[in-house]
């Protein structure tokens, strides 16, 4: 194995990694919760005509404007 492909597996396996650690804390932080809410919404109501995006996130700040929970603010 030349030296050039050892260091491009290296950064292969490194960018890998840095994809893998960002969508886990994407997921921590609640990036995956339209995803999940579109899937549970065709899953389990598959008539129902999901919110956009942008309709679920701010339905999302309204109610945890209204029922505050554990929160740093």
């Amino acid at each position: 194995m030349s030296s050039a492909s050892t260091q491009a597996s290296g950064l292969g396996r490194i960018r890998a990694w840095v994809a893998a650690a960002g969508w886990y804390l994407n997921g921590m932080m609640g990036g995956h919760a339209y995803e999940r809410y579109v899937n549970h919404l065709r899953r389990e109501h598959p008539e129902a005509e999901p919110m956009t995006e942008r309709e679920f996130w701010r339905a999302k700040a309204r109610e945890e404007d209204e029922n505050p929970s554990a929160r740093c603010c």
